[in-house]
C-alpha cells in the first residue's frame, strides 16, 4: 500500500487479514492513531507506518509476543506520549521511532536482549541518556536530538561491544570524550556533534575498522594520534587555535564514496565504465536507479557498500565482478546504484529486464544491512519482462542469453534493410523534412517562427564542424550570432524529445528564456540564439570571470523564475520544464539569465497539471513525490527551482562527495539557525555582502519550495512575487542599513 495518496486512519478491519505478513502503509498522507485489532495480526512480521500523518499515544495492547515482529518502522509520524510497555513482548525486533515526539521509553524496551538496531533520535524524550546497556547485541544505536539531562559520556556505553554506529548529536553531553569509546571493537561511525564536549580529542585508542568521526560545534581544543578516516571538528576552538589541522576536518570532513572518472569526455548519459582496461575509457549506459533503505540497520558508510556490491553480484547471476556496480551514497538513508555491462556499451533488453526484475522483487535484499524501495532510472527503466525470483541461476543466464542471440539476429536484418532503404530515403527527407516524420513521435511538427536549416548550411557556418564539440559558436550570413548544438551519434535523445524541444521553443517567447533561431533534420542540431555568458553552474564554480557578488545572485533567481512562471502560466498549452538545473539557466550579454534546454518538457493538455509519466531529469534536482507516484506537475518544477536557490547560496552542487544540498541546509538550520547556515554553507565569497534578512527570507523561500509534498509548494507566480520583494527597494534599504 505504500507510495500513494492514501488519506484517513487505518481501518480496523485490517485485523481480519490474520495471515497477513507484510503490512505497509508508509509513504502516504496517513492520521490519526493505530488501530488495537493490529494485535489480530499474529503472523505479522513487518509493521511498516513511516512518513505518514499518525499521531496520539500508541495504545497499549497492540503487540504481543504471539507477533514475530521483525520491523517495527514508525519514523516521520506525530506519535507522542511514552512508547507502549508490550512493546517488549517482540522479542525478535528492530524497531525505528525517530522523528516522532515520544517522550519516555519502557523500561521493557530494555529486555529486548536480541535487538540489534534502535533509533530513537528526534523525539521529545528527558531526563537520563536512555541506559541500553544491557542490550548488548545493539549494532545501530541513534539517540541525537533529544532532551535528555546535561551529563558526561557515560561509561555504560563500553558495555555495547557490537555497536557499528552511534549517534549522539544535540543531547546534551559535557566534558572530554573518553578515549575508550573510540576503541569500542566494532565501532564504524560516532557523532557526537552539537554538545558541549572539551578537552582533546584522544584517538590513540581508535580501532581499525573505524572510519567516520563527527564532533562538530564542540568545544574541542586538541587533537590526539593518527586517524585515516574522515573527522569533522568543524566549529571547534582547534579549528581556529591549530593551524596544522588539516581543511578537510575543519570544513566537514571527508568522504570515501569514489566514482569513475570523469576524464573521458562521455556524451551525455553516458558515464565511463569502470570494468574498462585500465588506462582505456569505455562510455556506457548502466542500468540505474535510486534505493532507498526503509529499516537502515547500518550507516552507509565504505564497508557497508562494499558489502552490498558483494551482494548484488552474487545473487544477479548477470554480473562477474563488484567493478559493473557503482553505488554512491545521496543522504543518510538513499543510494544511487549503476550496474554496467562488462566492457561492452549497452546492457541487451533482456538482461537489463532480469536486473530491474531481481532488484525491484526484493531477491537481493540483505538482511545485515536492511529492507528497501528501489526506483529505476535511465533508458531501461520501461522494461516489463517479469522474471521470478525462483528461477535458477542457470535458467536465468540461459534466458539472458538466448534473448541475447534473437536480439543480435533481429538487428542484424534490420541494418541490411536499412542500408538498402537509407540512400532514397535521404533525399527525401532533405526536400520534405516535416513528411518523414513518423506518428509514433507525435506527427508532423508544430512549428511558429524557427528556421528549417540544411546540414549543409550548417556545415558552411561551423567550417565542417572544425572541432569536436557539441556546441558550436557561428554566425549566420545576416550577421546574427548563433550557438550550434550537435547532438553526437550515440545521444539518448530520441526523435520524439528533439522534435519536443523545437516545438516547444518555437511557440514561446520570453526575455527570460532562450530562443530557438532554428534547426536541422539531417541531423539532430537545434541553432539557439548565443549567450556569451555559459551557464551558472559555470559562474557558480568559477568557470567564467563573472562576478556572482548576492545582488547578482538574487536578480540570477529572478530572472529565471519569471521565465518558468511564464512558462507554467502563460504559455498557450502551459509548459512543464522537467529538467530545471543550475546548467540549465544562462547569462546573455548583459547578464540577464535565461532558462534553457526543453527537451524533456512536457505540454499541460486537457488533463490538467498532473500527468503520469516516465521520471526523468537530473539527479540532485528531481522531486521526491515525482519519484514514487510518477506524476509530474509544474510544483515539480517549483522543487527544482528551490534547489538551484539553494546553489545560488552555498555554491555547491546538489549533490556533492555523498551529501544532498536540501538535507544539509534543513539539518543545519534546526540544528544551528542562520549562524550555522552561514558557518558551514554560505559560499564565501558572498559572506560579508549577504545581509541576514535577505538571506534568510531567501532560504524559507527556498526550502519551502523542496518540501515533500507538492501542495505544500508556492506557485512560481509567488516565487517570482516573493523574489521581486526581496531584490525591492526595502531590500536594498534592509541591506544598505546592516551595511551600516
Amino acid at each position: 500500500m505504500n507510495q500513494n495518496l492514501f488519506t484517513g486512519t487505518i481501518p480496523t478491519t485490517i485485523g481480519q487479514l490474520s495471515e497477513l505478513f507484510w503490512l505497509d502503509f508508509s509513504y502516504n498522507q496517513m492520521s490519526g492513531n493505530l488501530p488495537l485489532t493490529l494485535s489480530n495480526l499474529t503472523k505479522a512480521g513487518h509493521f511498516h507506518f513511516q512518513m505518514n500523518n499518525f499521531t496520539g499515544t500508541i495504545p497499549v495492547g497492540i503487540f504481543s509476543s504471539k507477533q514475530p515482529l521483525v520491523y517495527l518502522l514508525l519514523y516521520d509520524n506525530f506519535f507522542d506520549g511514552p512508547i507502549p510497555s508490550d512493546i517488549g513482548n517482540l522479542s525478535s525486533l528492530d524497531m525505528l521511532l525517530d522523528f516522532n515526539n515520544f517522550t519516555s521509553v519502557p523500561p521493557s524496551l530494555m529486555e529486548l536482549s536480541t535487538l540489534t538496531s534502535l533509533q530513537l533520535d528526534h523525539n521529545s524524550l528527558t531526563r537520563d541518556i536512555v541506559n541500553v546497556s544491557r542490550l548488548t547485541k545493539l549494532q545501530s544505536l541513534y539517540l541525537g536530538h533529544n532532551h535528555f539531562t546535561a551529563s558526561p559520556i557515560p561509561s555504560w556505553f563500553h558495555s555495547l561491544s557490537n555497536l557499528t554506529s552511534l549517534n549522539l548529536e544535540n543531547v546534551g553531553l559535557e566534558g572530554p570524550v573518553p578515549a575508550s569509546l573510540f576503541a569500542l571493537p566494532k565501532l564504524e561511525m560516532v557523532s557526537l556533534a552539537y554538545n558541549h564536549l572539551n578537552g582533546t580529542l584522544d584517538l590513540t585508542q581508535a580501532n581499525t575498522v573505524l572510519m567516520d568521526i563527527n564532533v562538530q560545534q564542540n568545544n574541542i581544543t586538541g587533537l590526539k594520534g593518527i586517524f585515516k578516516g574522515s573527522i569533522n571538528l568543524q566549529g571547534n576552538e582547534i579549528c581556529v587555535s591549530n593551524p596544522n589541522i588539516s581543511i578537510d576536518a575543519c570544513s566537514g570532513g571527508v568522504t570515501s564514496n569514489k566514482s569513475p572518472p570523469s576524464s573521458c569526455g562521455c556524451r551525455n548519459g553516458y558515464s565511463p565504465n569502470p570494468t574498462a582496461a585500465t588506462g582505456t575509457c569505455l562510455c556506457s549506459y548502466p542500468v540505474m536507479g535510486i534505493i532507498v533503505f526503509t529499516g537502515l540497520k547500518v550507516p552507509l558508510l565504505s564497508n557497508t557498500i562494499s558489502m552490498l556490491q558483494s551482494c548484488f553480484v552474487k545473487k544477479i547471476p548477470l554480473l562477474n565482478s563488484v567493478d559493473q556496480v557503482l553505488i554512491l551514497t545521496t543522504s543518510s538513508t538513499t543510494v544511487t546504484i549503476s550496474i554496467y555491462p562488462n566492457n561492452t556499451q549497452f546492457w541487451d533488453v533482456a538482461a537489463a529486464n532480469i536486473i530491474i526484475s531481481l532488484i525491484s522483487s526484493k531477491s537481493v535484499l540483505t538482511e545485515e544491512i536492511g529492507p528497501f524501495m528501489f526506483f529505476p532510472t535511465g533508458p531501461y527503466n520501461h522494461l516489463v519482462l517479469s522474471v521470478s525470483s525462483g528461477l535458477s541461476r542457470g535458467v536465468k543466464a540461459g534466458i539472458a542469453v538466448g534473448a541475447s542471440i534473437l536480439v543480435v539476429l533481429i538487428v542484424a536484418v534490420a541494418i541490411y534493410a536499412l542500408l538498402q532503404m537509407r540512400r532514397a530515403e535521404k533525399a527525401e527527407n532533405i526536400s520534405k523534412p516535416f513528411a518523414s516524420w513518423e506518428e509514433r513521435d507525435g506527427g508532423p511538427l508544430k512549428l511558429k517562427g524557427a528556421r528549417f536549416f540544411t546540414l549543409a548550411e550548417i556545415k558552411k557556418i561551423t567550417n565542417n564542424f572544425s572541432k569536436a564539440h557539441e556546441v558550436y559558436r557561428a554566425t549566420l550570413p545576416s550577421g546574427e550570432h548563433v550557438a550550434i548544438k550537435r547532438s553526437d551519434a550515440g545521444s539518448q535523445q530520441g526523435a520524439t524529445e528533439f522534435k519536443n524541444e523545437i516545438e516547444l521553443l518555437s511557440r514561446v517567447h520570453h526575455k527570460n528564456l532562450v530562443n530557438l533561431v532554428g534547426f536541422c533534420l539531417e541531423e539532430q542540431i537545434l541553432i539557439y540564439e548565443y549567450l556569451p555568458n555559459g551557464t551558472i553552474r559555470d559562474s557558480l564554480s568559477g568557470k567564467t570571470s563573472i562576478l556572482m557578488d548576492w545582488p547578482r545572485r538574487l536578480q540570477v533567481a529572478l530572472d529565471s523564475a519569471r521565465g518558468l512562471a511564464y512558462l507554467h502560466n502563460e504559455a498557450n498549452p502551459p509548459i512543464i520544464h522537467r529538467d530545471i538545473k543550475s546548467a540549465n539557466i544562462l547569462l546573455d550579454e548583459n547578464l540577464v539569465a535565461k532558462v534553457a534546454d526543453f527537451g524533456l518538457s512536457k505540454l499541460v493538455g486537457d488533463g490538467g497539471k498532473d500527468l503520469h509519466t516516465e521520471v526523468r531529469g537530473t539527479l540532485g534536482y528531481l522531486d521526491p513525490e515525482y519519484y514514487t507516484t510518477k506524476k509530474i506537475s509544474d510544483k515539480s518544477d517549483v522543487y527544482s527551482f528551490g534547489v538551484v536557490m539553494l546553489e545560488l547560496i552555498t555554491s555547491r552542487k546538489p549533490i556533492d562527495e555523498g551529501r544532498y544540498i536540501v538535507h544539509e541546509v534543513r539539518t543545519a538550520l534546526q540544528r544551528g539557525g542562520l549562524p550555522a547556515v552561514r558557518k558551514s554553507l554560505l559560499d564565501a565569497a558572498i559572506e560579508k555582502s549577504c545581509p541576514d534578512l535577505q538571506l534568510s527570507t531567501l532560504l524559507n523561500l527556498a526550502l519551502r519550495c523542496v518540501k515533500a509534498s507538492g501542495d505544500s509548494r508556492p506557485s512560481m507566480t509567488q516565487v517570482v512575487k516573493e523574489l521581486e520583494s526581496i531584490t525591492s527597494k526595502d531590500g536594498e534599504n534592509n541591506y544598505l542599513s546592516q551595511q551600516v
